[in-house]
């Protein structure tokens, strides 16, 4: 089986899972039930909740440009937005939310050098990915103090948590180890590798040199991510009062939220999908929330973000097409 086949396949295997998972939801809280909680909803808090994550993105662009100047790289708002909404959307559909990292091809268009840009974003995702570690854990200290906690559940919450730290753990290491860089380095310029790499060691060197600048970016960084959770906070709270849910107030739905989102990095589906939203309705049926009410929460928070997240289309399309043609142009042969 060649390649493309093979990727071909686990995405196909991708999709059955997140289809059997879905249904398997659906079937649970029953089709009927899951309409009429989603018939009921109050529009006014649902608009709420979509203000919000326009707020989120706003300040994850402002994020991204305070990391680029630290570079030396000035940079349109308008454009770097649509950057961020691309990014954002290709996380969307891409196993263990991975098509973030892709935000740097949508900055090209600015002419940012990718190992600037790759190494802000790298930095970026692994002082979220800490912070969302923080919030898991207080999110377990919550749930035990607030209800009885099974031991499936908090083997999920561990999990959950887990993922976030590994991530974390991995990014850092790739942004700012100097051993981790430098170990590379060596493997990279060995005799058997040198003939093969000789460029891509170069770019890593480059790459080093920036993540040195944008380390000093960090406390930049997590002050805005931590307001970002506040708004994220916020997000979940109208959405829940869209839907009627009364017995989740804000500082809940800020706990919970790194926790159960933390699922969407499982890489058995596109974007943890039928992962992430199970674990919300198990976690809210926990906390007195009816079952159709949660999976109507489970999927809207999903569908909210994926529909804002299309701002982002027209970006993927022009920085798609500025690939094929840079590379068409490449493989043209110049007449001497």
């Amino acid at each position: 089986m060649s390649g493309s086949s093979r990727r071909g396949l686990r995405v196909l295997l991708q999709i059955v899972c997140m289809v059997v998972i879905l249904g398997a939801l659906v079937w649970y809280v029953g089709i009927g039930s899951l309409y009429n909680a989603l018939r009921g909803i109050k529009l006014t808090f649902l608009c709420g909740s979509f203000v919000a994550y326009f707020g989120i993105n706003l300040l994850f662009t402002v994020r991204l440009r305070r990391v680029l100047k630290r570079e030396g790289i000035k940079t349109s708002f308008g454009k770097t937005l649509l950057a961020q909404y691309a990014g954002m959307l290709t996380s969307d559909v891409t196993p263990g939310r991975s098509g973030y990292v892709l935000t740097p091809i949508y900055l090209r268009d600015q002419d940012i050098p990718t190992s600037i840009s790759l190494s802000g974003v790298l930095g970026i995702q692994s002082v979220e990915f800490l912070i969302k570690v923080l919030g898991g854990s207080l999110a377990v200290v919550f749930l035990v103090r607030t209800v009885n906690l099974s031991l499936g559940v908090f083997v999920v919450a561990i999990l959950g948590i887990s993922l976030m730290l590994t991530g974390a753990v991995l990014l850092a290491a790739l942004t700012w180890s100097e051993r981790v860089i430098g170990l590379f380095n060596r493997i990279a310029g060995s005799k058997l590798l040198s003939r093969f790499t000789g460029s891509l060691v170069v770019k890593v060197e480059q790459y080093r040199t920036n993540a040195r600048k944008t380390r000093r970016a960090i406390p930049e960084i997590a002050l805005i991510t931590g307001v970002c959770w506040v708004l994220k906070g916020f997000e979940w709270y109208f959405l829940g009062l869209a839907l009627g849910i009364t017995q989740i107030g804000w500082l809940g739905f800020f706990l919970l939220h790194p926790l159960v989102t933390a699922l969407g990095f499982v890489p058995l589906t596109p974007s943890g999908i039928g992962f992430q939203e199970g674990a919300i309705v198990g976690v809210f049926i926990l906390l007195g929330v009816a079952a159709p009410i949660a999976a109507a929460f489970a999927l809207l928070s999903r569908v909210l973000l994926v529909v804002e997240d299309l701002a982002g289309v027209p970006q993927i399309a022009k920085s798609t097409s500025l690939l094929v043609f840079s590379k068409e142009a490449s493989d043209t042969p110049t007449i001497q």
